[in-house]
């Protein structure tokens, strides 16, 4: 396994990660303690959750049951605020009252006295960037939170966030985490700029485009059971991925892949991993199998051919 810095800072995080959306929604308490296990003996010590991962902070307490008794200090834990908790006008957001009430239950769950990475989790347009910053570096200042990062902003919410910690002297981001794979590549338009710019390191998260990358769908097919897109919570998104180009984009990459004896979770792991700005790729699992093999896709080795090949099929 490969270990990088998380943007300019000091820390050093697996560039496979774990995610922990799945664990209290597909996985109970046992095997989420069995995935953290596995992935610690894969060489993965980076996880990735949230405060509404799997209903009501299930997966941070799953989390924190697994990781107590002496395994928290092996982890880089990483977890999120932003997202709706409670009824009300102040159940969501970025708010310094918010952001005060959610890591003392986050770390609660967690069980823990820090948390490595607290992130936003959403850009919160109805508070002031300056009041969130300042809310953040107060979290560090006092020890609760080493690193601040986030997740969904937009490049200018990046560059004005930087702006106002650097103003203040104060904590400024280390990470921002959006949705970043061979389908979706958004982000290079100018948030990877600004990550460079500012020193933050890009955590890819929905890599393998909720499995689309995996190949378990096909053209034509109703999704197989269980898949990510074929859950009716989220069917009706399903057809931003499941359609005629993405099918097509797949079968270029599965050729590629063919041609060089690469899986396309190899592929796609491999791609991100390969990106300079990539710090950790956030890649969820709901077995030990499943994340030593994603683990696996850390010793994948792209040449800038093979780079140039996978731009041409996936228009970058």
């Amino acid at each position: 396994m490969e270990y990088r810095k998380l943007g300019r800072s000091g820390l050093d995080v697996s560039v496979i990660g774990l995610g922990g959306n799945t664990f209290g929604r597909r996985c109970d308490a046992a095997l989420t303690a069995n995935i953290l296990d596995a992935a610690l003996d894969a060489g993965i010590q980076t996880v990735d959750t949230a405060d509404i991962y799997g209903g009501g902070g299930t997966s941070e307490e799953y989390i924190g049951r697994a990781l107590a008794g002496g395994k928290r200090e092996r982890w880089v834990v990483m977890t999120k605020f932003g997202g709706r908790t409670q009824e009300g006008p102040n159940g969501s957001g970025s708010s310094r009252r918010y952001i005060r009430q959610q890591v003392t239950a986050s770390l609660a769950r967690l069980q823990t006295d820090y948390i490595d990475v607290y992130q936003a989790h959403f850009a919160d347009r109805r508070t002031p960037l300056s009041e969130t910053m300042a809310a953040l570096d107060e979290l560090v200042t006092e020890g609760l939170v080493r690193y601040i990062g986030c997740s969904n902003y937009s490049s200018w919410q990046i560059a004005e966030s930087q702006w106002q910690a650097r103003s203040r002297g104060g904590a400024e981001f280390v990470s921002s985490q959006p949705p970043y794979s061979l389908l979706d590549r958004a982000v290079e338009g100018d948030q990877i700029a600004a990550c460079l710019h500012y020193g933050l390191g890009l955590i890819p998260y929905s890599p393998l485009a909720g499995g689309f990358l995996t190949g378990k769908y096909r053209p034509g097919e109703e999704p197989p059971a269980g898949a990510r897109w074929g859950d009716p919570a989220v069917a009706r998104f399903a057809p931003r991925v499941l359609n005629e180009g993405n099918f097509s984009t797949l079968a270029a990459l599965e050729g590629f892949c063919s041609e060089r004896g690469l899986s396309l979770l190899e592929v796609a792991l491999g791609w991100l991993a390969a990106q300079p700005v990539v710090s950790t790729v956030i890649v969820g699992a709901t077995s030990p199998e499943q994340v030593a093999a994603n683990a696996a896709c850390a010793e994948v080795a792209l040449s800038a051919e093979d780079l140039a090949a996978l731009d041409a099929i996936t228009g970058g």
